[in-house]
């Protein structure tokens, strides 16, 4: 089958070899992966992970790279808080949570890292760009760092979020914050806002 005819019928950028296989289903097996291989070695197609593949010059959202990856998921952490300028520090790969087990994948597109959370937790994001509410992915970023975190001002002083402090909405991180079920949590969202107050005046 010759790619045009095939990226005709497949009807999607990104696809799986078992989508592809419903796609060629008169080609054996073998004879599929060769082909998968050769449009890969021709540049054709990207290979994002073993059995996942994307059209080379396909103008895909990187939404839906990140959901067929490793879904279900959402952006939020560090890549969410650099987005809202509430962490300073350049963020270099995508940083996103899902309910499934912690994983990290090295693509043509970025480095794609997703941190697990609780099912009762998932929520606070775009269903459509996958993008976390800056609340959510503050919350998300204290939960999962709790054991690097310490609630006090010296130590914000230090991570340079007075800036970003005055952009939340605490009662709106707060809500987030009970799905956790974390004194520790609560300790530091609580000791975050107080800090945020103090700098009202300043921004």
């Amino acid at each position: 089958m010759k790619l045009k005819d095939f990226r005709k019928k497949m009807k999607k950028n990104i696809f799986s070899v078992n989508e592809a296989k419903i796609v060629c289903f008169a080609d054996k097996p073998d004879v599929l992966n060769l082909q998968l291989h050769l449009w890969k070695k021709s540049g054709d197609l990207i290979s994002l992970k073993r059995g996942l593949y994307m059209f080379a010059d396909a103008k895909s959202e990187i939404s839906e790279v990140a959901r067929r990856l490793y879904g279900p998921c959402y952006f939020s952490l560090e890549y969410i808080l650099n987005f809202y300028s509430i962490m300073p520090e350049a963020v270099f790969e995508y940083t996103l949570v899902s309910t499934k087990a912690t994983r990290r994948f090295k693509t043509p597109m970025g480095i794609f890292t997703y941190r697990q959370i609780k099912k009762e937790a998932f929520t606070g994001f775009d269903a459509e760009t996958l993008m976390a509410d800056k609340e959510k992915a503050l919350v998300d970023y204290f939960y999962l760092h709790s054991s690097k975190l310490v609630p006090c001002d010296a130590f914000w002083d230090e991570l340079r979020f007075e800036a970003g402090a005055t952009k939340i909405n605490f009662k709106k991180a707060l809500k987030y914050a009970k799905l956790f079920k974390s004194k520790k949590l609560n300790l530091l969202l609580n000791s975050f806002r107080d800090y945020a107050k103090s700098h009202q005046n300043y921004y």
